[in-house]
């Protein structure tokens, strides 16, 4: 049983710490529970059923078996602690978790022995948590009075483990909490593992508080990740403008090397540009001579050519003259036998002062001049325009 609520022990808490509280300052109750309805609620009602003090004057916690089917309630009255004394802890928990890991078999009762207090834990094998729990300051003595009590409630002998020493407590990664508690008789040790929930439903704080604590912690978590966006987002951005700044120093070089090569580069493209425009000047050039001979090949003795002008690549125009009219018709019709000749046209057929004159105009197959003979560019005359040198 609990010292009186009148006896004060107190207790100090490091920031970020789990506080451990001494086990005789509470009363332990194992008590069932159905697995379908919510544990806080049944421990409410069982403490109510059990505890000699109101559950608004209490300071408890429970620890819920792995099944769901029991739990291990722990509760101490107010007055016995310093709440105030516990703002910077992490948790706050009665001292005897230590020895609930690695739950032993049925007939095993652990002690711990550390100054002048005994804490005793009973297993009878209806599940993992024990059966009874009984803390107690005194000497020596009180060890053997407490195995003794609860050899009694248990109606069986059991084996002993003795343990002493400090209790040591390491954060897992998983956000619960280790305790481990060694150097006991025999070399052995006992570790417990709680998660992080476990741990939550175990801390004996006053549970509005907690649920404050609780949702202070989750604002600031929210604003933790707030900061950590906002940051990333800045170093983004200013990973972004350092880019901005390496690609405007790369550009301005790349000007730079362009501005140097710009008066080669116009002085290729320059040439490039006459070379070409000769190549297409000397494809396309005006054929008069070429179309001349086409024309004087089928021409009839009788008839002269007065003048002839060029109206585009592969085009000419005749103004021709003869003393016999019908010399026209039959050069018009040997001219438009020619596969060469695309188009033909015979116009201002006049007779004056016994000649008759004509003018015609006619349009060249394109590439049909090309292989005149005696007017391609090999055959012109050395020192001429298209000839050897």
């Amino acid at each position: 049983m609990p010292a009186s609520p009148e006896t004060a022990i107190p207790t100090a808490a490091s920031a970020d710490e789990p506080v451990l509280l001494g086990a005789e300052a509470f009363f332990v109750r194992r008590v069932a529970l159905d697995p379908a309805t919510d544990a806080a609620g049944q421990v409410e009602i069982a403490l109510e059923a059990s505890a000699p003090f109101a559950v608004a004057q209490l300071f408890y916690g429970f620890l819920r078996a792995a099944d769901g089917k029991s739990a291990l309630v722990f509760a101490t009255h107010r007055r016995r602690f310093a709440a105030e004394s516990w703002d910077g802890a992490s948790a706050v928990l009665p001292n005897l978790v230590a020895l609930l890991g690695e739950p032993p078999s049925a007939g095993k009762i652990r002690v711990w022995r550390r100054n002048e207090t005994v804490v005793a834990a009973a297993w009878d094998g209806a599940g993992e948590l024990p059966a009874f729990v009984l803390g107690r300051a005194g000497e020596e003595s009180a060890r053997d009075e407490l195995v003794a009590e609860l050899v009694r409630r248990l109606g069986r002998d059991a084996a002993v483990e003795d343990f002493s020493g400090e209790v040591t407590t390491e954060p897992l990664k998983s956000g619960g909490l280790q305790f481990t508690l060694g150097n006991g008789g025999g070399g052995r040790s006992v570790t417990s593992r709680f998660t992080g929930e476990a741990i939550e439903t175990m801390d004996v704080r006053d549970k509005a508080v907690l649920a404050e604590r609780r949702s202070a912690q989750q604002r600031d978590k929210l604003l933790w990740r707030v900061l950590q966006t906002a940051v990333g987002g800045l170093l983004l951005a200013g990973l972004l403008e350092l880019g901005m700044v390496a690609g405007g120093v790369l550009l301005r070089q790349q000007r730079e090397a362009q501005a140097q090569v710009a008066p080669e580069v116009e002085r290729i493209q320059t040439a490039q540009s006459l070379g070409t425009r000769i190549e297409e000047m000397s494809r396309r050039r005006l054929r008069p001579f070429e179309m001349l001979a086409v024309l004087n090949a089928v021409r009839p003795s009788g008839v002269l050519f007065t003048r002839s002008v060029t109206s585009g690549q592969g085009s000419i125009e005749i103004e021709g003259q003869t003393a016999n009219a019908d010399s026209v018709g039959a050069f018009e019709s040997a001219l438009r036998a020619l596969p060469s000749i695309e188009t033909l046209e015979v116009r201002d057929l006049r007779l004056r002062d016994g000649l008759t004159t004509f003018q015609l105009a006619a349009t060249f197959r394109e590439g049909s001049l090309a292989s005149v003979a005696g007017t391609t560019a090999s055959a012109a005359p050395a020192g001429q325009p298209g000839g050897a040198k």
